[in-house]
């Protein structure tokens, strides 16, 4: 079978079948649309969050950033300078979800938003999705939440060194809540870690000012009890003198110790008076959201097109796999052992 003979019967093949190939390219068209129309519509929140801290922590705003977020390099610290941690982990922490998902929502039945989140997805399936059965405990439905999360979370540090928070979801009114959730969340730990610090250390500052307190009044009572035993002793006899010196001195550098546990003391309760630092949100994740969708007449041009390639191979198989023994048999035994003839 020659090319020009191949060629004749391709094209004679598919005029017999030209009608099947438009039904079976339709066929695709449609599964193609119908995939687009029943894939859920996406919609992303973006939110941009900046800390706003006094003047006197930090000499700019720059330093205010790096001293928040662990974006700029590997000595960045987050929230303080003590206790690091990063925001992006603290974000997408199993914790911090699992909060989030617990959270209830009063303008909804009081339902917590693991609850909000089963029914979205339910009522937002893909054909090709199950329907999701509710979780036997409430602990089962706040771990699949949690795990659902996670798959629409996204946390980074921009360039400007902003800490930009986008939640992906099926329904913008559930992407609005959950995206708060999230910042009421990550707010309320950064603010409870400063305040904790600072809490600690005016203890600490505290209990040291009394410590010294207690001493230097137990060195006041061996001066008034060295003076009492020695009423008619010779104050310039050694016998007298050194012990007196040596409490006096004790007495002076435990003072000097006392002024500077006081000063830590008072600065340490200045911290603990202004520790609310705020977190402005700069971007709201407010409407307009980022809507994704699938297109069903691309789908469906792409569907009739798969569908018209299938049905052209699917015509010409038994043709192809001919021509493709009769070009063996030639290869191998030449003209004279090709056998093959043009079926009609």
């Amino acid at each position: 079978m020659t090319s020009q003979e191949l060629t004749i019967e391709f094209i004679e093949r598919l005029k017999k079948r030209k009608f099947l190939a438009l039904v079976v390219s339709l066929l695709f068209a449609a599964v193609g649309a119908l995939y687009a129309l029943k894939t859920p519509v996406t919609y992303t929140s973006r939110a941009t969050i900046f800390p706003l801290t006094s003047g006197t922590d930090n000499s700019s705003a720059s330093s205010a950033l790096s001293a928040l977020f662990s974006g700029g390099g590997s000595d960045s610290k987050s929230f303080t300078d003590d206790a690091a941690v990063n925001i992006v982990e603290l974000a997408m922490s199993r914790t911090t979800r699992e909060e989030v998902a617990a959270i209830k929502d009063s303008s909804r039945g009081n339902k917590t938003i693991a609850e909000l989140l089963l029914n979205d997805i339910n009522n937002h399936r893909s054909f090709l999705e199950p329907k999701i059965d509710n979780p036997v405990s409430e602990r089962e439905l706040i771990a699949w939440a949690a795990r659902v999360l996670n798959d629409g979370l996204n946390a980074s540090i921009n360039k400007n060194n902003s800490f930009v928070l986008t939640f992906k979801g099926r329904s913008p009114e559930l992407v609005s809540t959950i995206s708060y959730g999230f910042i009421n969340k990550i707010s309320k730990f950064y603010i409870d870690l400063k305040r904790e610090k600072a809490k600690t250390d005016f203890e600490f500052a505290t209990s040291k000012v009394d410590s010294l307190s207690k001493v230097i009044h137990s060195k006041d009572n061996q001066l008034i009890a060295l003076d009492k035993t020695t009423l008619f002793t010779n104050t310039a006899k050694m016998e007298f003198r050194v012990p007196a010196e040596n409490l006096v001195t004790d007495k002076q550098m435990l003072r000097q110790q006392y002024a500077v546990a006081v000063a830590n003391q008072q600065n340490a309760s200045y911290k603990l008076q202004k520790a609310t630092p705020v977190m402005k949100v700069l971007d709201y994740p407010d409407p307009p959201y980022d809507v994704q969708n699938k297109s069903a007449l691309i789908y469906g041009i792409i569907g009739f097109f798969i569908g018209l390639v299938f049905s052209i191979l699917f015509a010409s198989l038994r043709l192809l796999i001919r021509h493709a023994k009769d070009e063996a048999s030639r290869a191998i035994y030449g003209d004279e052992g090709s056998t093959t003839t043009i079926a009609a």
